[in-house]
């Protein structure tokens, strides 16, 4: 298992104007995902599938599981 911070920004329309967005994500990864996630160069652009769930049965937190990651 492998545990990183996503980031993200951009630009959507909302009510016909531009927004600004800016986040990041607590993520992890297991198993070959996990081996492409860590020869990943830090900083580098990519897209990811998965699916959120909260971080523990006692916490709120949320944690993104990647399942897919596109170079």
């Amino acid at each position: 298992m492998i545990e990183c911070l996503l980031e993200h920004s951009g630009e959507v329309q909302e009510a016909g104007h531009a927004r600004l967005i800016k986040m990041s994500l607590e993520a992890m990864a297991i198993g070959t995902v996990h081996q492409k996630l860590d020869q990943m160069e830090l900083g580098r652009l990519a897209r990811f599938e998965g699916f959120l769930t909260h971080k523990s049965l006692r916490s709120q937190r949320l944690v993104f599981h990647i399942t897919h990651i596109e170079l």
